[in-house]
């Protein structure tokens, strides 16, 4: 059963806000806050600036992700495995709409 043009339509503006927030968080993160000059100031920003790297690398993660669901709305292979070349789950997509395995794929691998 291929997925209907409205449903795919619908995930697409999904992902394209979840895009929308995912570039302003990473915005966010670059600016680089200035608590003071004390140990325990540098501290506290050495932490937070720790703690935002890791924040960044799962956002670029997320984005790419969200990236390569837009492309495939595009080409038209949106919703389509790509292990087994067969229809993802709709309830899938819609819990994980960048979602690029289906259910069987995703149990059979650690991705």
């Amino acid at each position: 059963m291929k997925l209907d043009e409205k449903f795919i339509q619908k995930q697409k503006r999904l992902l394209e806000k979840e895009k929308e927030k995912l570039e302003k968080k990473m915005t966010e993160l670059e600016k680089y806050p200035d608590y003071g000059r004390g140990d325990d100031d540098n501290a506290r920003e050495y932490e937070d600036f720790e703690n935002n790297l890791s924040l960044e690398v799962q956002l670029k993660t997320l984005d790419k992700k969200i990236n390569t669901a837009l492309k495939a709305i595009d080409k038209g292979t949106y919703g389509q495995c790509s292990v087994c070349k067969k229809e993802i789950e709709s309830g899938r997509l819609k819990s994980v709409p960048y979602a690029d395995v289906c259910v069987s794929c995703k149990k059979n691998s650690k991705r």
